[in-house]
């Protein structure tokens, strides 16, 4: 805790300072709560999902094969095994059902949140090793395969038998299995960016025909890298693309896929979370510097700045923000190679 004299120097400074230095003065000087922190048994992640009935996080581990559980407060609760290469996380509306895609096992699994026991695991097709999943109505849109081989199938989980579909976008569309996303507050589409090359494509897809239907596709949109992050506005009207360039967080039409406002961050960007209040969290991959940069909707500078682990050499994980559904907590994951994770929780 820092003592009353030294508050009273730094006041000073900051006042003296904030001229030369304006906004980023401000938002480094705004109150800050120290994120609880719990060290995870991984060095890893792929993805992460929030359960707001159960008050529950779930973080997917692809090189252990498992699913962390933890509470709101970052305890951790238990470990989900066999789960061959977890790679990514999507929940029934119901929170009753946590779907996770199998990316070492051809399948997805459905697991029960209130009990943990696997309910069923569809297959997918042998070699298919699907890596992002979305959920759009009653079917589980899921991308698979490697390299200019990879595509986009789908999961239909309605009736007696659920029924399994690939090869649903021509190929050649995507340089690998694409990241995919979808909101309730879009019902019908399911946005899908590129990954793994530099020449970041963004599409969104209409998918009330059970057929992906390109609505509109955009190649590097606002000139961005590869991608890392995606994240919609609780309407869905604004789609945040997270690429390690521009040094920006930039925030898209999801109507025609147009910059709609640039957030200024810094160097490099690597994920992005949106609140249930439309509070935007900002991440970047800065080992000796901040991490988060919090805006509310369409502001020009940051409300706030966090840096996590001051003078670690820990960094953000990629795609490593998520809030919980009330917004009142936002959990961050950081590492660095070849060191297990840490989970913070961020109460804004």
């Amino acid at each position: 805790m820092r003592r009353p004299r030294f508050r009273a120097v730094l006041g000073v400074l900051t006042l003296l300072l904030l001229p030369l230095f304006g906004a980023v003065s401000t938002a480094s000087a705004a109150p800050l709560t120290s994120p609880a922190t719990t060290a995870l048994p991984i060095s890893y992640h792929a993805d992460m999902a929030v359960d707001a009935v159960h008050r529950r996080l779930y973080i997917a581990d692809i090189v252990t094969s498992s699913v962390l559980v933890t509470d709101f407060d970052g305890k951790l609760l238990k470990t989900l095994r066999n789960k061959p290469g977890a790679a990514d996380l999507v929940l029934s509306p119901d929170s009753r059902t946590l779907y996770v895609a199998l990316s070492g096992g051809d399948a997805i699994a459905a697991v029960d949140t209130g009990t943990y026991r696997e309910k069923v695991r569809y297959a997918t097709g042998a070699g298919t090793a699907p890596m992002r999943l979305a959920l759009a109505g009653n079917t589980l849109w899921f991308s698979y395969g490697s390299d200019w081989d990879s595509s986009i199938g789908s999961l239909t989980l309605t009736g007696t038998r659920p029924t399994v579909r690939l090869g649903l976008v021509p190929w050649g569309t995507w340089g690998g299995p694409p990241m995919l996303l979808s909101s309730p507050a879009a019902p019908g589409l399911v946005i899908a960016a590129e990954q793994y090359v530099s020449s970041a494509t963004v599409t969104v897809y209409d998918v009330t025909s059970g057929e992906p239907v390109v609505r509109t596709t955009q190649d590097n949109p606002g000139d961005i890298g590869s991608i890392f992050d995606l994240a919609l506005s609780p309407d869905a009207a604004t789609l945040f693309v997270v690429g390690g360039y521009p040094y920006d967080h930039l925030a898209f039409r999801l109507s025609d896929l147009t910059v709609e406002h640039a957030y200024p961050t810094t160097n490099y960007p690597n994920a992005a979370a949106v609140s249930v209040t439309g509070e935007i969290a900002a991440g970047i991959d800065n080992s000796y510097g901040q991490d988060v940069y919090l805006f509310r909707p369409g502001a020009d500078e940051p409300s706030r700045v966090i840096d996590l682990e001051p003078g670690t050499g820990r960094a953000l994980r990629p795609h490593g923000l998520i809030w919980s559904p009330d917004g009142t907590r936002l959990f961050a994951l950081t590492g660095e190679y070849g060191s297990t994770l840490a989970l913070h929780v961020i109460q804004p």
